[in-house]
């Protein structure tokens, strides 16, 4: 059986899909050819070059990330720098690259749901479930090639796209309708301008009244029963990520109900609260975000990389499942640019 690329671009793809990531973000294939085959695969969290010597050693012909290697625009690809030096090596080696970021943070079993349920909780739902990002847009135009307005609205991936005359309206208007991604939105209406299709009034963008339940960020989860005391869950995450020590501020007698998201989402510090968790575990939180008004919570940092790195695993999983024929590896490499330095004595002078 012949995989390419492109198979394990779609596979991800429906797990998680690219309309779903941050307006900011690069995701999907960012290296290589969707025609060409593979028969090994190697998961990271960070590409890095000891991770791209690994695929070679391994002869890996695909690398899938978490974080995406190319994530602001590039001018020149040459060996002189290390991305540089990273893509380079990639692409004479035939090395390809499929990213999935934010969109995988966001998705049904995606990094906050691994991480969940590394720490053990139970009835798992997201945190944030108001993550609308669809748009319906309405546009009214005069323009007689329906089918290069409707090209215009696909290469924006609008969904359901579709026409219908206008009744009581001259000059044969016609009204398309589509669903699309928010980010798109203002691009398309550039597009639309550009090409002389939109006319003044003629646009219109509505939210969704529903949000869908497949996508969101953060998740909620519980322990059985009373829950477990402050102590023993500082040490549970402690054990669950295999990290020697994290930062907290607040506390909280017994924990129950905790709120978690991997990386840097401190963003849900609030949501967490609201929900009435008694504990949020995250990372990359600042100084003043670790001050809490209210009693009896626990604010947990246990780092950007620890937090996401159980991701690595599952996305292992799923390919080695969706894909037996081929073989599957989480990376050897830490890639943790950060290390933790834990003193045997106190030091008295802070």
């Amino acid at each position: 059986m012949n995989t390419q690329v492109s198979h394990i671009t779609n596979f991800m793809h429906q797990w998680a899909p690219p309309g779903i990531k941050m307006s900011y973000d690069n995701v999907g294939l960012l290296l290589g050819d969707p025609k060409a085959s593979v028969s090994r695969i190697l998961v990271c969290l960070d590409v890095t070059e000891e991770v791209v010597n690994e695929a070679l050693r391994k002869k890996c012909e695909l690398i899938v990330s978490h974080h995406p290697l190319i994530f602001k625009k590039i001018s020149s690809i040459n060996p002189t720098d290390e991305q540089g030096r990273i893509i380079y090596k990639m692409i004479r080696n035939n090395i390809s690259l499929l990213s999935a970021h934010t969109n995988l943070d966001a998705a049904l079993d995606g990094v906050s749901f691994v991480l969940a349920n590394n720490l053990g909780l139970d009835n798992l739902q997201f945190l944030d479930k108001a993550y609308n990002i669809s748009r319906k847009i309405s546009l009214t135009t005069d323009y007689e090639d329906t089918e290069a307005v409707l090209k215009l609205l696909n290469y924006y991936s609008a969904e359901e796209a579709h026409f219908y005359e206008v009744d009581g309206r001259k000059n044969g208007q016609k009204n398309f309708e589509a669903i699309i991604d928010q980010h798109y939105v203002s691009q398309l209406r550039n597009a639309l301008e550009k090409e002389g299709l939109l006319k003044k009034g003629s646009f219109q963008e509505m939210e969704m009244s529903t949000p869908t339940n497949n996508f969101g960020m953060g998740v909620l989860g519980y322990y059985p029963d009373e829950g477990i005391a402050m102590e023993e869950f500082l040490h549970l995450v402690c054990r669950a990520l295999d990290i020697p020590s994290l930062r907290y501020s607040g506390r909280a007698d017994r924990i129950k109900k905790v709120a978690v998201c991997g990386g840097a989402g401190v963003f849900l510090k609030d949501k967490a609260i609201k929900s009435g968790a008694d504990a949020f575990v995250t990372a990359d939180i600042k100084y003043h975000d670790y001050f809490i008004e209210r009693s009896n919570f626990l604010l947990v940092d246990a780092g950007h990389y620890e937090s996401e790195f159980p991701v690595v695993e599952a996305i292992r999983k799923e390919l080695s499942e969706a894909f037996e024929h081929l073989q599957v590896d989480a990376t050897e490499n830490v890639t943790n640019p950060m290390e933790i330095y834990v003193t045997e004595f106190k030091n008295k002078n802070i």
